[in-house]
């Protein structure tokens, strides 16, 4: 069984960081993979010297063509890519089998059509993902490394103010940090110091609200993401807390990570946080209380460094890497007990796969029609760029919605 997973980049990100994360398990389980990013990034270094040997990192058009000239069983996306086109994958070639983890963003645009499971990231999303799809859709949490995320190098006698982190995209509206701008002079009189690690670059800041908070923490940088685990033990350490301000969130991996490291999280009551935070107790319902939440763990410092063990243990109960990836492993698996017939090697070209799919496309429901016609246009473009492909104008003649077709030259 061979599995390409795909992930949009190999930038610091909730899905991005899954994807390598999950990739080096699936090798570590024994399961052939090869990881195809559509982006370099930092986290390519978060990789093994073997496993940078199944990277492939290349536009969408690149992935078509790996896919035409490898043996691929199982092609696994995230629910945001029918984005990039990920939901034609499954007309070009019926025999691969699509598997879609739904991240946090309702998978829109897939069915049983263009794929065989979706799985989501959290029960609150079983819901509404099984409702659009028309499929039932279970969950398996995401899992972290313990070896990385762990309180094993925790201390109680480090020295300093306690801490509240904040952690995310700054310059990302759905991470909420402007939720802080009205109380941050309140959390600093309770005694705390703010730090904000952030990719986001102070001076390429354009909202307001964002330069004041800014201007009033005592640490606004960014850090390497296998520095994270340091940055949560030195919060827990310094018997600190993370705040989340998420409007919404998949599942919240950082909250996770976190808690493994032994560091108390405040969070917003809803969405995935809800099942991320372990003590329910530090979910608010409105952006009034965190200050009341703030000030209730800095009365009691010892309850917090006491609590900070018992998350650690928790959450290795909950989000196991390991676990999540046998999970994963066993709807590979499934997905074959009714294995489809294998189509002829004659048959295995682009362009009578492209026949196939214009014939059924007739028949599909608008929206569809119009999410193929535009992925088809922008996958043909960056092909056509490459000089790999040339338009076939009898095909595309014969189309009734005049799509541009992929065609060997």
């Amino acid at each position: 069984m061979k599995v390409l997973l795909y992930t949009p980049s190999a930038r610091i990100g909730g899905v991005e960081v899954w994807s390598f994360t999950y990739f080096s398990q699936l090798i570590k389980q024994g399961i052939a993979a090869t990881l195809f990013s559509g982006e370099s990034g930092v986290l390519v270094d978060s990789l093994s010297v073997d496993e940078r040997r199944e990277l492939v990192i290349g536009s969408f058009a690149e992935l078509i063509c790996y896919i035409e000239e490898n043996s691929v069983d199982i092609v696994h996306f995230p629910s945001q890519a029918i984005d990039d086109g990920a939901g034609f994958i499954k007309k070009l070639f019926p025999q691969i089998k699509v598997i879609v983890t739904c991240h946090g963003a309702i998978p829109i645009g897939w069915s049983s059509k263009n794929c065989d499971q979706i799985i989501s990231v959290a029960q609150w999303l079983c819901e509404p993902s099984s409702r659009i799809s028309g499929m039932t859709v279970p969950y398996i949490y995401n899992g972290i490394d313990f070896n990385k995320f762990n309180t094993s190098n925790n201390s109680e006698k480090e020295n300093g103010k306690p801490i509240v982190l904040w952690v995310g995209r700054a310059d990302d509206e759905i991470k909420g940090l402007r939720v802080i701008t009205n109380i941050i002079d309140d959390i600093k009189k309770l005694g705390f110091d703010i730090w904000v690690i952030t990719p986001s670059k102070i001076d390429e800041l354009k909202d307001n609200s964002l330069q004041k908070i800014a201007s009033k923490v005592d640490v606004w940088k960014s850090v390497e993401y296998k520095n994270i685990p340091n940055v949560f033990r030195t919060v827990a350490n310094l018997n600190g807390l993370l705040l989340m301000t998420s409007k919404r969130e998949g599942l919240g991996l950082v909250a996770i990570e976190a808690q493994a490291c032994g560091c108390p999280v405040i969070g917003p009551n809803h969405t995935g946080i809800q099942e991320s935070v372990i003590d329910k107790t530090l979910l608010y319902n409105g952006e009034s209380e965190i200050l009341l939440l703030i000030k209730n763990l800095s009365l009691d410092s010892d309850f917090r460094v006491k609590r900070g063990r018992e998350l650690s243990f928790e959450v290795e109960k909950n989000f196991d890497l390991e676990k999540m990836t046998s999970h994963y492993i066993e709807y590979y698996q499934a997905c074959f007990k009714n294995k489809p017939k294998v189509l002829e090697k004659s048959d295995r070209t682009l362009n009578k796969k492209i026949r196939g799919v214009i014939a059924r496309v007739k028949y599909e429901n608008y929206s569809f029609r119009e999410h193929v016609f535009i992925t088809t246009q922008k996958v043909v473009k960056e092909l056509k760029q490459k000089k790999q492909f040339v338009l076939s104008n009898k095909l595309k003649k014969q189309s009734t919605l005049y799509l541009y077709l992929i065609y060997r030259s």
